[in-house]
């Protein structure tokens, strides 16, 4: 069930206020620019105009950051080929083209590059564990910044970096296998590099074009 809102305008912003059970107001800008404010149920709605005032500078610096954010996102790269990004608000959600990605705005491209990251991670999972005769119990996309992947081999979970979709299908793909490699060996020993060697004998060359220090 979708949540109620009241949506106000004050000065010139636009202001949409959830009654929710928190202990004091919550006030946030989303990925579409809009300003979402958290209430406590029992909130006297009379005492917001002396929190907006109080909170004006943010909301309008808030706005700006937003605003230069949209101008910036012009470029995306994308399986390791560089797109150009365009807004469309009459889209429905992000469209890829030859050379061009559309979309209404960053939270439907944020959408797009996860619904298109569960895809190729879950096909790529799907078939080394085939091959290596392991088992992935459950995959977390994450927004990581020191790991591109990491591996519970006692739950036989793994997350993978959704910054990995940046990079050619052959960069991902061998993080896949070096995580579920974690499965057998939790460590980075001398069978460790032997499995990820017979399962994928070019994996040396990828991890040496991709990336650096991987975990």
């Amino acid at each position: 069930m979708a949540r109620q809102s009241t949506r106000i305008i004050w000065r010139h912003f636009e202001i949409y206020i959830f009654k929710k059970a928190v202990k004091n107001l919550i006030l946030r800008i989303d990925n579409e620019g809009k300003f979402k404010l958290s209430v406590p149920y029992f909130y006297p709605l009379e005492r917001l105009e002396e929190f907006l005032i109080k909170n004006e500078k943010w909301l309008q610096n808030a706005y700006e950051n937003y605003q230069k954010t949209l101008k910036k996102q012009d470029e995306l790269i994308f399986l390791g080929h560089k797109f150009k990004v365009i807004l469309e608000p009459n889209l429905s959600k992000a469209r890829l083209f030859k050379n061009e990605i559309k979309t209404p705005n960053l939270e439907h491209l944020q959408i797009f590059i996860r619904k298109n990251a569960r895809i190729i991670f879950n096909f790529y999972l799907k078939k080394w564990q085939r091959k290596t005769g392991l088992r992935v119990k459950r995959i977390s996309l994450k927004t990581m910044q020191t790991r591109w992947g990491s591996c519970n081999h006692q739950k036989a979970y793994i997350n993978l970096n959704l910054k990995l979709m940046q990079k050619p299908i052959k960069a991902i793909e061998y993080v896949i296998l070096h995580e579920i490699t974690h499965l057998k060996f939790p460590h980075h020993g001398k069978e460790f590099y032997a499995f990820l060697l017979e399962n994928m004998p070019d994996f040396k060359q990828r991890e040496n074009i991709y990336f650096k220090n991987l975990p």
